[in-house]
C-alpha cells in the first residue's frame, strides 16, 4: 500500500510533467473544508480512479480542477501549465472535458447531433444547426456510434436511449473534443449491474492511452478499469495505489465503509 502522501508529487523520471498535477487544493465553506490541501499527481495515460464516502470532496475536487468553483488556496496543473482559477471555458482550450455526474445532453436533439456538438460546439449553436444535416455522415461522429455500440441509434432523440446508453453517450460527446485529460463523475450512477459491467468494457476500450480521472462509488467497478485508485476522506487523500492494494488495506475498507474516523 502506498500512503497518499508519499505518492504525490512524483512522477517517473524523464517522464515529464504530470497530466494533472494539484497542490496544497483547499475549498472552505465557512468553517467546512469540501476540499482540505490536497495534493496528488495524475500521470498521463492512467486511469485513475477517486473513491470515497459521500461528502469526502471527491465532486467539488473536480469543481476546483475545472474552475466551477475557486479554490480557496493551492494550485493546479495540466501537462505542467498553471491553470488555477482560469475561466471554465479556457479550462476546455487547454483540454479537459468532464462528463457531469448530471445529464448535460440535448434531449431532443439526436444522437449524432449531440456528437457532433461535442466536435464542433466552439462553433457556436446558429454554426451547428446550419451543420447540423451533416452529423449521421460525419467521419468522427460515425466513429465514435460505432465505438459507443449507438450506430443503429444515431437518428434517435437522446431523451429516448436507455439511462445507461444516455451515460455512454455523454461520455463520447466528452471524448468528440480530443480532450489531453477527461473527467468522468460517477459514469455509472443509476446503471443496472449488466449496464455497470458493459460500461467498464466500454471505458476501458474507448480510454486506452488516454489519460483518465473517474470519480465512482461501486468498489467493483473501479477495481475492473482502474490504474491507480486514490481514496479521500475529509477532504484529504488518505490513500493511494493498484486496486489489489486498495483492496487489501483495511483502513481504507473501514473509513470508506463509515466504520472508523480518521
Amino acid at each position: 500500500m502506498i500512503a497518499a502522501a508519499e505518492h504525490a508529487g512524483t512522477a517517473p523520471s524523464g517522464s515529464g510533467p504530470p497530466a494533472l498535477r494539484v497542490v496544497g487544493l483547499s475549498k472552505r465553506f465557512g468553517g467546512v473544508a469540501a476540499v482540505d490541501g490536497l495534493t496528488l499527481d495524475v500521470l498521463p495515460g492512467t486511469m485513475h480512479c477517486i473513491i470515497g464516502p459521500n461528502g469526502a470532496g471527491k465532486s467539488t475536487f473536480f469543481d476546483l480542477v475545472t474552475n466551477v468553483q475557486t479554490p480557496t488556496s493551492g494550485d493546479v496543473y495540466c501537462f505542467g501549465q498553471r491553470i488555477t482559477r482560469l475561466p471554465p471555458h479556457r479550462c476546455a482550450g487547454v483540454g479537459i472535458a468532464r462528463k457531469f455526474q448530471a445529464p448535460t445532453l440535448f434531449p431532443e436533439l439526436t444522437v449524432a447531433d449531440n456528437l457532433f456538438l461535442g466536435k464542433v460546439g466552439h462553433l457556436g449553436w446558429n454554426r451547428l444547426l446550419s451543420r447540423r444535416a451533416a452529423a449521421p455522415s460525419d467521419p468522427d461522429v460515425a466513429a465514435m456510434l460505432d465505438r459507443l455500440r449507438l450506430a443503429d441509434q444515431a437518428r434517435r432523440r437522446a431523451a429516448d436511449l436507455s439511462h445507461g446508453e444516455q451515460q455512454w453517450l455523454e461520455i463520447g460527446v466528452a471524448l468528440m473534443a480530443q480532450p489531453r485529460l477527461l473527467l468522468l463523475d460517477e459514469p455509472t450512477a443509476g446503471m443496472s449491474p449488466r449496464e455497470t459491467a458493459a460500461t467498464a468494457d466500454l471505458l476501458r476500450e474507448l480510454t486506452a492511452g488516454a489519460t483518465t480521472i473517474v470519480v465512482e462509488h461501486d468498489l467493483a467497478f473501479v477495481r475492473h478499469i482502474a490504474d491507480v485508485i486514490t481514496v479521500m476522506h475529509r477532504g484529504q487523500a488518505v490513500a493511494q495505489g493498484t486496486p489489489d492494494e486498495i483492496a487489501a488495506n483495511d483502513l481504507v475498507r473501514e473509513v470508506y465503509l463509515g466504520r472508523k474516523t480518521l
